[in-house]
């Protein structure tokens, strides 16, 4: 997770805004989602207490899996060690965003409540920053985030990743062993 400066000049292949779609549930939600969020829930995978942390874990055969995090990424950076493209549903968000390079901060994303899709590049400069049009009466300390997600080398089309993501909709954070480490490397690049 490379750090990034402010001030990096974008390369060709860099997107100023990291988020190449995102779709929300609308005021219905999302029908049956029924993975428990609940502080116990995400202590379980992260542990308790309010310091940073992220944990992706669950992975089935086609990469479909949980990511969590605690209080946001540590500033902006790029995951190329990591498949390009993440494609995620959120299941609980605190209170963050997600951006790209200050500079080209002028349009917000619409706020990332549970049962918005999105897909992120993630070897554009981004980090998750704090939303404050999401319970802004929330301190900003530990701040959590849960999806459900699956990275490709090529992005998907929303239709197509609703598709893998869906089969986790159902699952708990309890199904699965929680590991030190996310994969990396060609497991981290496997598509599927």
């Amino acid at each position: 997770m490379p750090a990034i400066p402010e001030d990096h000049v974008l390369t060709p292949d860099e997107r100023a805004c990291p988020i190449l779609w995102l779709v929300t549930a609308g005021a219905a939600g999302t029908p049956g989602i029924a993975v428990d969020v609940s502080d116990d829930a995400m202590h379980y995978a992260l542990g308790p207490g309010n310091s940073r942390a992220l944990k992706s874990f669950g992975h089935d055969d086609d990469g479909v899996h949980f990511l969590l995090l605690r209080n946001g990424t540590p500033g902006l950076h790029t995951d190329i060690a990591y498949a390009r493209y993440t494609h995620q549903l959120v299941l609980r968000n605190d209170g963050t965003r997600v951006r790209g390079l200050l500079a080209h901060d002028d349009e917000w994303h619409p706020p990332m409540y549970p049962g918005t899709m999105y897909c992120l590049d993630t070897w554009s400069p981004h980090t998750s920053h704090p939303d404050p049009r999401m319970n802004p009466d929330l301190p900003r300390t530990g701040f959590m985030k849960a999806v459900i997600a699956v990275d490709r080398s090529e992005p998907l089309n929303p239709t197509e990743a609703w598709r893998l993501l869906a089969r986790y909709t159902t699952r708990q954070f309890r199904d699965f062993q929680v590991t030190r480490r996310p994969p990396r490397g060609a497991a981290a690049h496997a598509d599927g």
